[in-house]
């Protein structure tokens, strides 16, 4: 009996163990990390200062845009629906007073002259860019700095636009001086993201290093969804790769996959610079994870399906801006403009990175198509414009790779060369 009880408790105590020396193991890590890494921690809050800094300039350029764009557009939207809500109340207010005096013909001619002129207000208002209910305000303070601050990224869903020419010329002129302190904004936040990034990995990598991350590793549970992920991908691809039309496709996504998995680092020096250097399968699974996200804190505010949330955040982060989901308030949107900026600047780097790796295949593919077709590849001239005109092009010799080969000059032809 006394045995039976006592198994409860040395599980608990091993499991309250366990964490004790994964929390000191982290803590250590950590302190010996700044201490291997001390540049790479400055450099990191000076970054993070630098960018708050710029974040509050820009939250100052943005309430200023609310507060025009609020004062002018918002002026125009109420004037038109002052207007439309004075006549809708005259239209009910005189049918009522004239129900018990007219007859019934000339009460329906009055009725549908009144609606002709209500639907002529409405038609005037539609026309001066008015699309919104009557009861509804457009352009709020905080609708305003939303538009703002979504002019300036170049997301510009499009949800509001402005109606009047001036109102036009503004959001000109304010884009023109918005978009490159947002973009300042943005560099600089892709940079210290970056090193945060590759900050973390070493960290990773330490930690893996001690008894706790070694115990974490060498699980059962961890080693055998690896290899159960691991074995899977091979299954699929060599499924794929058996496929007459769709082989080659395959056959480039598992080179992908294994030059990801030969490119993780853990024992030679790494560099935790600003250079963004990483394969295009980790930084498709690295913005997929910030993606994925942005759909969790979405689908909890908003009334949307998951994928409704998955759709808004890629097309935000991507600056497509379709508008076709906007949130319901814009103090959503605005409370969520750090996740925002580092989005748009972890999108661009992944997508650059992406986009080197399918130029450096296409590369390769087109060498391949040139060579087996005898195509001549890129071939450069100098044009002499001073010359005659019988000797116009002439062929740049330097261009030929196989003459274009360095020389080590000795000091005898090194001075008949100056002579």
């Amino acid at each position: 009996m006394d045995s039976v009880d006592s198994a409860p408790t040395l599980e608990k105590v091993s499991l309250w163990r366990a964490t004790r020396e994964i929390f000191r193991d982290s803590r250590s890590t950590w302190k010996n990390l700044l201490i291997e890494c001390p540049s790479s921690w400055r450099t990191i809050r000076s970054g993070l200062s630098w960018c708050c800094l710029l974040l509050l300039v820009n939250g100052a350029f943005w309430l200023f845009g609310g507060l025009l764009f609020a004062s002018l557009e918002g002026w125009h939207e109420s004037r038109y629906k002052c207007g439309a809500l004075r006549i809708r109340r005259h239209f009910i207010e005189e049918l009522w007073e004239q129900s018990s005096i007219l007859p019934e013909d000339e009460w329906r001619e009055l009725a549908r002259q009144r609606l002709i002129d209500f639907e002529d207000q409405l038609h005037e208002a539609f026309s001066a860019g008015l699309t919104s209910y009557t009861g509804k305000r457009t352009w709020g303070f905080w609708d305003a700095v939303a538009f703002s601050m979504t002019t300036v990224s170049t997301i510009g869903y499009g949800h509001i636009v402005p109606v009047t020419w001036l109102g036009r010329m503004i959001t000109v002129c304010y884009s023109t001086f918005g978009i490159p302190l947002f973009l300042i904004l943005l560099a600089e936040s892709g940079l210290l993201l970056t090193r945060i990034l590759k900050l973390s990995w070493v960290y990773i990598v330490r930690f893996h290093a001690t008894p706790s991350g070694k115990r974490i590793c060498s699980s059962n549970i961890i080693k055998n969804f690896l290899k159960l992920m691991h074995n899977t991908f091979k299954k699929i691809f060599e499924q794929g790769k058996s496929k007459k039309f769709i082989g080659p496709i395959f056959e480039t996504i598992e080179g992908f996959y294994d030059n990801t998995i030969n490119s993780v680092n853990t024992t030679r020096t790494f560099c935790v610079d600003d250079q963004f250097d990483i394969s295009a399968p980790v930084a498709i699974c690295l913005l997929f994870l910030y993606l994925l996200w942005g759909s969790i804190l979405f689908f909890l505010s908003e009334d949307w399906s998951p994928l409704e949330a998955f759709y808004f955040v890629y097309i935000t982060l991507t600056t497509i801006g379709f508008g076709d989901y906007v949130p319901q308030h814009p103090l959503a949107l605005l409370t969520c403009v750090v996740y925002i900026i580092f989005g748009l600047a972890l999108t661009g780097l992944c997508l650059n990175t992406i986009q080197n790796e399918i130029l450096r295949t296409s590369d390769n593919v087109r060498n391949k198509l040139c060579t087996i077709l005898g195509l001549q590849l890129n071939s450069n001239e100098v044009v002499n414009l001073g010359c005659l005109r019988e000797t116009v092009l002439q062929p740049d010799t330097s261009c030929h790779p196989e003459e274009n080969v360095p020389v080590q000059l000795d000091a005898t032809d090194r001075d008949k060369k100056e002579q």
